[in-house]
């Protein structure tokens, strides 16, 4: 009687005073563990991350959002859960800055839009013979070092000091100290590897800390 007691507490909703918002560390845990379980394909851990989410956000469109995301993972829907679940890092990205209020998150995020400039570099071959291509890109480059920079200063203390963070924001910044010699030679190849090595320190930052 005690276990199915604790089962029923467990599954019952969260008291209205305790449901948290778009600004909980708890919540924003669950929302990059949900995302991280569905990509790779893993749909049991991604919906007890969803429900967590579901119990824990007050009632309105952010729980209706995390809902989506769960009923499509019910509905062995991966991608729509994915879709729905990146939709959510969305709107709770602007429901914080419609409140006034800026977690750690946000910087990665807007780190991630300055860096999309820089990647297009990546996605679509530049040519390097021109002086004004040559200097937009390192321009671009120049800019995401100031975000990396920025977000390093940002950084609570427990993640400035963590190892993958350290990697991720140092290796980022090197790579892009040398950026501007590759644009400086017109060696694409070399300008390719250092974007292909951005491209995956950005989106490891964003998974891990987004």
């Amino acid at each position: 009687m005690l276990v199915a007691a604790a089962l029923v507490l467990a599954a019952a909703p969260l008291p209205a005073q305790t449901r948290t918002d778009a600004t909980d560390a708890t919540v924003l845990a669950d929302r990059r563990l949900a995302a991280g379980y569905l990509r790779t394909g893993n749909a049991e851990l991604a919906a007890l991350a969803l429900e967590r989410l579901v119990k824990a956000l007050p009632d309105g469109p952010l729980r209706a959002r995390a809902g989506a995301a769960l009923a499509a993972v019910d509905a062995g829907d991966l991608t729509a859960a994915a879709d729905e679940t990146e939709r959510l890092a969305d709107d709770m990205a602007k429901a914080r800055r419609t409140a006034g209020r800026r977690v750690f998150a946000d910087c990665v995020r807007d780190l991630s839009a300055v860096y999309a400039v820089l990647d297009a570099s990546r996605t679509q071959a530049p040519d390097l013979t021109r002086p004004e291509v040559r200097a937009d890109i390192v321009k671009a480059a120049a800019a995401t070092d100031a975000a990396f920079a920025l977000c390093d200063g940002e950084a609570p203390a427990d993640i400035k000091a963590d190892p993958d963070f350290r990697r991720l924001v140092d290796g980022s910044r090197a790579s892009l100290a040398r950026l501007p010699d590759a644009v400086a030679t017109t060696d694409r190849d070399m300008l390719h590897r250092f974007l292909i090595e951005l491209r995956a320190f950005e989106q490891l930052l964003r998974f891990r800390f987004g």
